[in-house]
């Protein structure tokens, strides 16, 4: 549009000029200097269009130059995994990159000019987080140097992203606002690992922990139990006091056989086995207990899924599953139990209870050793699962609130190696 401008301008300016000049030349010319006239006057307006063509060749290359540098300049933010964001002294977004108008859904917004309370208004999702990026680059403008900070920002799918987010505020040389650059590098698969490595480190310390006490600890026990039991068929006036030792022996027992599954460096070996029928059978195992608490167990498995696996340490795993599920509730309720095929690849068992959930402080450290929101809990059952998913190459996942229920995920492949 604006070149269309500049070329009428000058089919006007050209034309004005010739028809003009000409009409003063044969107004005020003689004859005898009509011809060194007119060719003065061509050389003049030649002159003129060649200094007004070689400013406007300048120009245009200022222009493709700069045009040029803008397309570097996005490419190279668009190449980046990081999200990359330029603000005005003002705090009005002058360019993002891709990933960060996907992470903000503003792909179809016009983002230029805007400020991050502009933009709160564009997506209804994302609208605490840009809201939370004005305050905190007003922190940033305030204390007039580079701040850095971890940002946890929600997706639509229920997941969250960890952000290690730098702010780097620019100044004019009289100390007014220049501009903000804003980049944020996505470390959720970095805190994953290391929380990871975290659990491994603990594992690996209660397995040193099991390995040193926990025969220590079997044999003396044996010969405790063993020795109450011959007391209480001789001491029958004390027979409740006997009970309760021998309850309490039974439970020492079985948290020491749950150290030692963690401390025994046993080779496991795969074998093909039909996921559905091994899940059958741990809620038949199960169902009196639940019975017993006034729970049913509703299980559903659609179809035969065989997959490699070692099938006693995953019954082992869904006990302990299944059991918490079944616990969770106070009075009558229902514990679903199903296996879904995910892929060709994997298959997911779901167990879900609507008791009384889990606090999201327990939550996150869900599968520590030692560490149970039950009163008597060790939280070596779910130290143990984690281990065996973890050794059929699987993953697990939780999701919970309290007073509402709990939701449990186990996907694991089809095809395992031995371990």
């Amino acid at each position: 549009m604006k070149n269309k401008k500049i070329l009428l301008i000058y089919f006007i300016f050209g034309f004005i000029w010739v028809y003009l000049t000409d009409y003063l030349v044969g107004l005020y010319i003689p004859l005898d200097w009509l011809l060194v006239v007119q060719k003065i006057k061509g050389t003049i307006y030649v002159l003129i269009t060649g200094i007004i063509i070689y400013f406007a060749l300048i120009k245009m290359d200022e222009l493709n130059n700069s045009k040029e540098q803008e397309e570097k300049l996005t490419t190279l933010i668009n190449s980046m995994v990081d999200f990359v964001c330029f603000k005005d002294g003002e705090g009005c977004w002058i360019e993002a990159n891709n990933f960060g108008l996907r992470l903000f859904q503003l792909e179809d917004v016009d983002y230029r000019g805007k400020k991050d309370s502009e933009l709160a208004e564009c997506t209804e999702f994302y609208r605490e987080a840009l809201l939370f990026c004005a305050r905190s680059d007003e922190e940033t403008w305030k204390n007039g140097e580079i701040t850095r900070f971890e940002k946890n920002i929600p997706l639509p799918d229920g997941t969250e992203k960890n952000f290690d987010t730098i702010k780097v505020p620019l100044f004019n040389e009289n100390g007014t606002r220049k501009g903000l650059v804003v980049i944020g590098r996505d470390i959720t698969d970095r805190r994953i690992a290391e929380e990871q490595v975290r659990r491994s480190e603990k594992l690996s310390i209660a397995g040193e922990l099991a390995a040193s006490v926990g025969h220590e600890i079997r044999n003396p026990l044996t010969s405790i139990k063993g020795f109450v039991q011959l007391l209480e068929e001789k001491d029958q006036g004390n027979k409740l006091y006997y009970e309760i030792m021998s309850k309490e022996l039974n439970r020492i027992d079985h948290i020491v056989g749950e150290l030692l599954l963690l401390a025994k460096p046993q080779k496991i070996y795969f074998s093909k086995n039909d996921l559905s029928i091994i899940v059958s059978d741990i809620v038949s195992l199960l169902e009196p207990q639940a019975n017993m608490n006034n729970v049913s167990i509703h299980f559903e498995a659609k179809q035969a899924v065989i997959i490699d696996c070692e099938e006693n340490l995953l019954k082992q795993l869904f006990i302990n599953i299944i059991k918490n599920a079944i616990e969770a509730y106070s009075e009558k309720g229902t514990v679903w139990v199903e296996i879904t095929k995910v892929s060709s690849e994997s298959v997911l068992v779901t167990v879900v209870d609507k008791g009384s959930g889990i606090s999201e402080e327990f939550l996150t450290r869900l599968g520590e050793p030692f560490y149970s929101s039950k009163e008597k809990g060790t939280g070596l059952g779910l130290t143990v699962s984690h281990k065996i998913v973890e050794r059929h190459n699987g993953t697990i996942r939780y999701s919970s609130q309290e007073r509402t229920g709990t939701k449990v995920e186990i996907e694991l492949p089809v095809k395992n190696s031995i371990k």
